[in-house]
This record gives C-alpha cells, sequence and structure tokens, in this order.
C-alpha cells in the first residue's frame, strides 16, 4: 500500500484536477504514467517518465515549437521529473507544464499511460475516474503515535509528514509537572492533543472530506469534543492500531465502508435539504443540464450505475434524447460524466450515491444558485 507524503492536502486530487481542466494554453504537456510494480525505489517508474519527458520535447519538435519555449519547457518537466517522490509505493503519477504551470500529481488508482502535447491537459478520464470514486480520510489516534491515511474506494495509503503531531504521550510528558494533579495533567495534555489533531486536519484535509477515527477510546472522545468539524466524522473503531500494517487497518475500515458510505451520503443529502425546501433545485438529466449550461450549478448528485445517451442543442443549453431536436447539436454517449464535468469546471461540487437514493428525483439532482 502506498505510503505518501503531504503535498498541501488541503487541496484534493479532484480539486487539483479540475484547476489543471481549466487551463487553457498552447502547448500543455501531460505526461501520466503507470506503475506496474510498485516498490520502495520505484526504479522502472523512474526510467519511465525520465523517456517520457524525452518523448514529450520530440513532440513539440515535431508540433514546430519555438526552440526557446522547448527549451524553458524541457527544465521545467527535468524540474518535475526531480521532484517526484520516488520513495512511495505509488500506482500512478503525472507531470503537467506548460508556460505557466508546473504540477506534480500522484494517483491512488490504476492510470492508462499516456504522453500527450496539447492546447489543454489531457486529465478529463482521470477527473471523472476521481470523481465516481468514494474518498475520506482516516486518522489513528494513540498515545504511542499518530498516523493519517487517505482512503480511495477500498484502497488505503498512508501519509507520513512532519506535520502530523505525535501521539498523546508526547502531550502528557509536555504538561507532566510535579504537584500537579495527575487527572488535571491528562485532561489537560488530551485536549491540547485533540486540539492539535483538529488543527492538522484543517490544513491538510478538504472540508467536505469525510473522516473515519480509529483509536483509544478516551482519545476519540476527546478528539469529538474539540472537532471544530464534527460532521465531517462518518464512523468510528476503537482499538489500537499503532503497529499494525496499512493492509490489515484497510481490511478493519472495508468490513464497516458500505455503511460508513451510506452514512456520509445521508449527512450530504441532509446539508442540502434547506435548498430542496427552497426549490433550489433541478431534478433529471434535463432540466439539470440546462442549469448547468447557464452556470447556474452548485452541487450535484447522482446516482452510482445511471448511464444516459442523448444530444444538446447547438447552442449547448438543452439536452434532448431524439436527435431530430438537436439537428446541429452534439451525441454524448455519457450524459452524466459530461453534466459532471460541466459542474466541476464551474466551480461547484459533484458525488455518486448508491442505487436508489435520488429516486423521487429521477436519479439525478442538481442544487442551483438561485
Amino acid at each position: 500500500m502506498n505510503k505518501m507524503k503531504l503535498a498541501n492536502k488541503a487541496f484534493s486530487l479532484q480539486e487539483k484536477l479540475v484547476e489543471l481542466l481549466q487551463v487553457k494554453e498552447s502547448p500543455c504537456i501531460s505526461i501520466i504514467k503507470q506503475n506496474d510494480n510498485p516498490s520502495i525505489n520505484n526504479d522502472k517508474l523512474r526510467i519511465e517518465i525520465k523517456n517520457g519527458v524525452k518523448t514529450a520535447v520530440e513532440e513539440l519538435e515535431k508540433q514546430g515549437y519555438d526552440k526557446r519555449l522547448i527549451k524553458k519547457l524541457e527544465e521545467r518537466m527535468t524540474a518535475l521529473e526531480e521532484s517526484v517522490q520516488y520513495n512511495n509505493y505509488l500506482r500512478g503519477v503525472g507531470l503537467f507544464a506548460s508556460a505557466n504551470v508546473a504540477e506534480v500529481l500522484y494517483f491512488p488508482m490504476e492510470v492508462k499511460p499516456k504522453v500527450i502535447v496539447d492546447d489543454s491537459f489531457e486529465i478529463r478520464d482521470l477527473l471523472l475516474q476521481v470523481n465516481r470514486t468514494f474518498q475520506y480520510d482516516v486518522l489513528v489516534l494513540s498515545k504511542k503515535k499518530t498516523r493519517f491515511f487517505n482512503g480511495f474506494g477500498k484502497d488505503l495509503h498512508e501519509a507520513l509528514d512532519s506535520d502530523i503531531p505525535k501521539g498523546a504521550e508526547d502531550f502528557l510528558k509536555r504538561e507532566n509537572k510535579a504537584g500537579v494533579d495527575p487527572a488535571k495533567t491528562e485532561s489537560i495534555a488530551l485536549e491540547k492533543y485533540a486540539r492539535e489533531l483538529d488543527h492538522f486536519l484543517r490544513l491538510h484535509a478538504p472540508m467536505q472530506m469525510p473522516l473515519i477515527l480509529m483509536g483509544d477510546v478516551k482519545l476519540l472522545g476527546y478528539f469529538r469534543k474539540y472537532a471544530k468539524r464534527p460532521n465531517k466524522i462518518i464512523g468510528e473503531i476503537e482499538g489500537s492500531y499503532d503497529d499494525m500494517r496499512v493492509s490489515e487497518i484497510s481490511e478493519k475500515i472495508n468490513e464497516q465502508l458500505q455503511a460508513f458510505s451510506e452514512k456520509w451520503e445521508d449527512q450530504l443529502l441532509a446539508t442540502i435539504q434547506d435548498d430542496i425546501d427552497r426549490l433550489r433545485y433541478t431534478a433529471g438529466i434535463q432540466e439539470a443540464w440546462q442549469a448547468a449550461a447557464m452556470k447556474e450549478a452548485r452541487m450535484l448528485l447522482t446516482e452510482r450505475g445511471y448511464r444516459v445517451e442523448g444530444y444538446s442543442t447547438k447552442d449547448g443549453l438543452f439536452f434532448v434524447f431524439n436527435p431530430e431536436f438537436a439537428p446541429d447539436g452534439d451525441f454524448h454517449e455519457d450524459a452524466i460524466d459530461d453534466l459532471a464535468e460541466m459542474v466541476l469546471a464551474q466551480g461547484g461540487e459533484s458525488y455518486f450515491l448508491a442505487p436508489g437514493k435520488l429516486e423521487k428525483f429521477d436519479k439525478v439532482l442538481l442544487t442551483t444558485r438561485f
């Protein structure tokens, strides 16, 4: 399993992909590599990425870009290559470069290897794959040490970073003073531990990312008491997990993952109930498409597994099922994916819920800005 170093985790992978989706300049270089055999050093991946940079330079030359621009972009790509954290158990890596962009992204899922030079970054498939997968964070509280994980479906990836607070024992030692009531000392120390963990999450976890807690029952209680965003918590698993392997922790979570996911979905629906009561929403693919095309979208909820094909009119404002009503429009093989991309590109949110959750909304619910 991956042990990943935090890289400004306050921005989720999906948010980073949305940022790249909106970049329109020429050239945009996308180097995406799959890691078929994850290992500590990832020697094969090093070679793949180096060759990817070489291929991108050759493609720039083939497309006739200015030599000075090619030199600048080659230096930028080389710098990105050298910044890759190869000592992680990576599933995939993406290097994205242009005259104004330089970004390395780590993927917790399988990716299709490619090197593309175009007027936009090649990330649509990646974005839609990430958007369709249930993501969450896991925080393990312990006297010995604190552990933090990023969950992607059934996969779990441990993050290693100096910013992660130490275990509760470290806080107890700081507060231990002669002549002071031990019970009072413990209460003060554990409150500080809980507040420090909460501060860490606010810096390194996206605001909407659901959270699973694991650890000692007393520590879990303190965290719940002092957490600034208690609604993020979708589940707790009591026990000691100091030295447990990532694969074993993943098994523990997967036993209850469906229940955790359902709770998060219920919480998500509860957060938009006011929008529903005030009729600030649309239901069904056609109404949702029109609202998104008019840039009124806020949050899109769709049932998992629901697919629909159809046509958008020439101006893009309407979605129809009969091509006769859109003679000069575009065909959409999977309109749900296209709608999700439209919503994400304008700063909205998109989530997929269990089948049946949105039956009364014709499987598609979109809250609107007005």
